[in-house]
């Protein structure tokens, strides 16, 4: 993925209007979660660039994410409501109706799939990220014998789980793991020294070593990738109607729009692209 600014402006929630008239009325059926006009939306809130405040203060959203969402919204006539919960709350939140859809950089996975329908949407991969005076960790078993910080609920619990049995296999120190409610407090964790890295994605890595080159350092990435998606309740055709709205959307240009506002590479969009 290309370098993703480290400042952008609060507006760019609306800034896409001209296109959407355009796509507005044109992604088939309005999904039957879409009530009196309003998409109510989960999210925690903290995960740059895909959905975050910008500023101290701010009672807007903006990011990857929270583009993508309200562009869905005016395809469907409706307005965006962004609901905020712990990670580890945004499914059981979905679960008891609490909002609509998930959208939290959540990755797709075959457990969550047994209870949850998911639009796979954007492509990322795993990182290492270590403190930028640790020039040693060139790979995720460098990292035997220390303590990693970890945002609870996440798939990041099995990837040090994964480290730990491929540390005992060689007889090596295990990580200890800490996990902490937030992806901004296990960054907190690298910067004040209470930790010595954290598995974290391509994107949100990027974007927070940009905005303290000199704090955060990109160790390794993990060679495989995966795939956030867009969880929603099983109803119906709301899968097939979700999909058809983020056809409209790539078919209009505007994910291209999207992913250049942000600075990403526009491929990382075309998760959807697939058969659908």
């Amino acid at each position: 993925m290309g370098a993703i600014p480290s400042r952008f402006s609060s507006t760019i929630i609306f800034g896409l209007s001209a296109l959407c008239s355009t796509a507005a009325m044109a992604g088939g059926t309005v999904p039957s979660f879409v009530q009196n006009g309003t998409l109510k939306v989960c999210t925690a809130g903290d995960f740059p660039p895909m959905e975050y405040y910008e500023h101290p203060g701010d009672t807007q959203m903006v990011g990857v994410e929270i583009d993508v969402v309200s562009a869905l919204a005016r395809i469907w006539n409706a307005k965006p409501d962004f609901v905020i919960a712990p990670f580890t709350g945004l499914l059981s939140s979905l679960e008891a109706r609490r909002c609509d859809l998930v959208a939290s950089g959540i990755s797709v996975t075959p457990e969550r799939l047994k209870t949850y329908d998911a639009l796979p949407y954007f492509t990322t991969a795993v990182v290492v990220l270590t403190p930028a005076s640790d020039t040693a960790t060139a790979r995720p078993e460098d990292l035997s014998g220390k303590v990693i910080a970890i945002e609870a609920g996440t798939t990041y619990e099995a990837r040090a789980a994964d480290l730990n049995s491929t540390l005992r296999a060689g007889a090596q120190p295990e990580v200890t793991v800490q996990t902490y409610p937030s992806a901004a407090a296990v960054i907190q964790q690298i910067l004040v020294g209470r930790a010595a890295a954290t598995f974290t994605q391509d994107t949100t890595a990027i974007f927070r070593r940009n905005q303290m080159p000199d704090a955060l350092r990109i160790a390794y990435t993990y060679p495989d990738h995966n795939t956030y998606g867009l969880y929603l309740r099983r109803s119906g055709d709301d899968l097939q109607s979700l999909r058809q709205a983020f056809a409209t959307l790539r078919q209009s240009g505007e994910l291209a729009a999207i992913a250049a506002r942000w600075g990403i590479a526009e491929t990382a969009l075309d998760a959807a692209a697939g058969p659908q």
